[in-house]
């Protein structure tokens, strides 16, 4: 009996082991810079972290706008534009980040109390109906990131 014991032990350690960071879906270093023109939008940015399956981000919503859309720069022919896109793929276990000059979020109208606060709280939705909630850090035109980014 306390072979078995020791065998299930040691069974379960090499399973908990197995189960790293690359595990989990999740997402960190949001940030929201504000525009510095009134009524236009701002931009968001983040990195998503792939957990152990093959998702894509679908949407993201938040209380506190009026508008939040997910776009891409694309470059063609010399030409800069932003196009609007329905999903951004994660792979399971590697980082996609949204950054300026590549993926990112258009943010419409984002309220006062958020503002306030230098936090909005953003829900991330994936294509496995996982839902995540994130705060982004809220920043002014030609204020510096935060020292933990």
């Amino acid at each position: 009996m306390n072979k078995i014991s020791i065998i299930f032990a040691a069974s379960a350690s090499l399973l908990l082991a197995s189960c790293g960071q690359g595990d989990v879906l999740y997402a960190d270093k949001a940030v929201v810079n504000l525009s510095p023109v009134e009524g236009n939008p701002s931009a968001g940015y983040m990195d998503l972290h792939g957990g152990r399956l093959d998702v894509e981000l679908v949407a993201v919503t938040s209380d506190d706008v009026l508008r939040m859309e997910m776009h891409e720069t694309v470059e063609k022919d010399g030409m800069t534009s932003m196009n609007k896109i329905k999903s951004i793929p994660v792979p399971a276990g590697k980082t996609v980040k949204l950054e300026p000059g590549g993926k990112h979020l258009m943010i419409w109208g984002v309220g006062e109390g958020s503002i306030n606060r230098r936090l909005l709280t953003m829900t991330l939705i994936y294509s496995n109906n996982d839902r995540i909630q994130i705060n982004a850090v809220v920043k002014k035109a030609g204020e510096a990131a935060p020292a933990d980014e």
